[in-house]
């Protein structure tokens, strides 16, 4: 199978697929153009004994019958029929008269065997000649004078001590009418005939030819097997399809058929209108159609030769085709593997010579473009680390910077607080309408940056992997029930259900307390700052080997495209809403910064307009 998938063995397959296919074609054309022509020339062949035997059917029957007419219309020989059928006539004078008359036209003299006079029923009135051995051998008077009628002579064939004999029925009329009175039979040897039947040539040596007649109901085929062999007469049924048969019924044709001897023939037969006989040649299948036989088998054999030589011949084709990519192949796979210095030398093919000069300019060019790249990549990664040192310092001084202007901003921002708040409240003077609201304003600002001054800390402290956790036994169910008591007041002022739910007891981890209660309480504030209208929804329970804690709420969600970024540094979720509401976009991340600190995880599920819901987990076992 790796064979055929390569490019040697569809080469191969290719050219041995087109010599096989072309040599096949070729052989088949030829061997059906030669079995049409060779067919052609066996019934042509048979076609022309079976004309020249019916020539000669015709010659030998037509002096017969020119002979016998003659005698069946001598005047007297009528006269003397018809005193012999009269009553009362002397029939034994009568008798010796037509006696006599036959004997001048036979057998002494001539070439007939016997001469009969007979009535209308076959029975013989006068003679000459031995009749004896012969009426079997043609039928007899009786059958015969059967079919007989005026004007319609009947001729027959049959045997006579292994000689073709053929005998004729000629009607005697009145003289004054056309009444049948009776039959002037004549028998006669044919050796002509004879030796015609049994000369075969043309037909080879299973060769036969055939008279066929109808006698009696049935079909008499005479045939020779041999020439000077004994001849056999054979009855045939009048509705059987051998060849015999068919031309005796009046047909003319050729083809295969089954023989006499159920053996394949070739046939080739025809009808002889005068004297009503059938005429066929036959061969052998297997000897007429040999020379067919013997072209399939040497076709086959080539076929073969061509196949197995086809093959060879295409491997080599292949091989020649394939031997300089498989070189450039290796020089390749080498090249690949780090051998800089592999070039390939081919000069097998102008294109494939080409190609390796190809490759081997490219390899030249790509061992200078790797030499420079070295240089280049070690003089980048020296500016690389001088940049990242630099970046390195930068993020110090920045993370220094912002820590110490949270830490600086704290003092401030108390005082600040502080002193808004006494104002706020009247300790120092009453205070008109629109100066609390100016001061609540200030208040609720001071607030805002004191937050982002704490998580700007936080979040500097987590980057720097210096994040204070100070790990303790907390129950995390109570820190979060303590939570939502811190935010019952404003869930009623924004009429929001607030509810914790818990399955089970206590659940105590080790962990920072204030950090968790700080990320509970962040998750809380968000929920509590987008729901408008709803329930909020706070879970803590167990989850397998970690506690896990949700808080839920029915707001307006998260958009899709936020999801992914919603933990991100200075995030927003809901751009669009006022400051207030978005909040800085550390809150999230400083909580991410803490979970994970304490080793676990926190994530986020969001639908919009149906709420949201942030979950975390902190492992049981804690921090140690």
């Amino acid at each position: 199978m790796r064979f055929a998938r390569s490019l040697k063995g569809r080469l191969a397959i290719i050219a041995a697929i087109a010599i096989v296919v072309t040599g096949t074609v070729v052989l088949l054309f030829t061997y059906f153009m030669a079995r049409s022509i060779i067919r052609e020339q066996v019934f042509k062949s048979m076609d022309g004994v079976v004309s020249r035997t019916r020539t000669e059917i015709e010659l030998t029957t037509r002096n017969i019958s020119s002979v016998a007419e003659a005698l069946a219309g001598e005047q007297q020989l009528r006269q003397d029929l018809e005193a012999y059928l009269a009553a009362g006539a002397d029939r034994s004078a009568i008798t010796a008269g037509m006696t006599a008359i036959l004997s001048a036209y036979g057998p002494a003299g001539s070439a007939f065997k016997t001469v009969v006079v007979t009535t209308t029923d076959g029975t013989p009135v006068a003679s000459t000649g031995n009749t004896q051995g012969t009426i079997a051998a043609t039928g007899t008077d009786q059958a015969l004078v059967s079919d007989l009628k005026p004007q319609h002579p009947v001729l027959a064939f049959g045997l006579d001590n292994n000689n073709v004999v053929i005998a004729l029925a000629v009607p005697v009329t009145q003289v004054s009418t056309d009444r049948l009175l009776g039959a002037v039979i004549m028998r006669a040897p044919s050796p002509d005939l004879e030796s015609e039947l049994q000369d075969t040539s043309g037909l080879g040596t299973s060769g036969k030819i055939l008279l066929s007649d109808f006698v009696s109901q049935k079909v008499s085929v005479l045939s020779f097997s041999k020439p000077g062999e004994k001849g056999a007469i054979a009855r045939l049924p009048l509705d059987s399809d051998l060849p015999p048969v068919r031309a005796a019924r009046g047909e003319k044709g050729e083809g295969e058929f089954t023989g006499l001897e159920s053996k394949k023939v070739v046939a080739s037969y025809d009808f002889v209108p005068q004297p009503v006989w059938g005429v066929t040649a036959t061969q052998d299948s297997s000897e007429a159609f040999s020379p067919i036989y013997e072209l399939r088998n040497v076709s086959i054999i080539v076929i073969l030769v061509l196949f197995i030589g086809g093959l060879v011949l295409a491997y080599l084709i292949a091989r020649t085709i394939s031997r300089p990519l498989i070189e450039l192949q290796k020089g390749v796979k080498a090249f690949a593997g780090g051998e800089l210095a592999t070039r390939v030398r081919i000069s097998d093919g102008v294109e494939v010579t080409a190609l390796a000069d190809e490759f081997n300019n490219m390899a030249e060019r790509l061992t200078d473009l790797y030499e420079n790249l070295e240089k280049k990549v070690e003089e980048r990664t020296i500016e690389l680390q001088e940049a990242n040192a630099r970046l390195k310092q930068l993020d110090d001084l920045k993370s220094d910077f912002v820590s110490m202007a949270s830490h600086e901003l704290r003092s401030p921002m108390a005082s600040m607080k502080m002193g808004v708040s006494t104002v706020l409240r009247e300790m120092v003077g009453p205070l008109n309408d629109d100066q609390k609201t100016m001061l609540e304003i200030a208040e609720r600002n001071i607030d805002r940056l004191t937050k982002l001054t704490s998580e700007l800390l936080d979040l500097t402290k987590m980057e720097a992997g210096q994040l204070d956790i100070i790990p303790d036994d907390v129950d995390v169910l109570e820190l979060a029930r303590e939570v939502a008591t811190a935010d019952e007041p404003l869930a009623q002022h924004k009429g929001v259900a607030l509810e914790v739910l818990a399955n089970g007891g206590p659940l105590v981890v080790r962990c920072d307390r204030d950090r968790i209660y700080q990320v509970i309480q962040n998750l809380m504030g968000n929920a509590l700052n987008f729901t408008d209208e709803g329930s909020i929804t706070l879970s803590v329970e167990k989850d397998g080997e970690s506690v896990k804690v949700c808080v839920r709420d029915t707001g307006p969600g998260i958009p899709f495209e936020s999801v992914g970024t919603i933990f991100d540094k200075w995030s927003r979720a809901h751009s669009e809403t006022i400051s207030e509401k978005r909040g800085t976009g550390l809150g999230l991340a400083i909580c991410k910064g803490i979970v994970e600190a304490h080793r676990g995880r926190i994530s986020v599920r969001s639908e919009v307009g149906k709420g949201t819901e942030f979950c975390f987990t902190l492992p049981l076992r804690g921090l140690q």
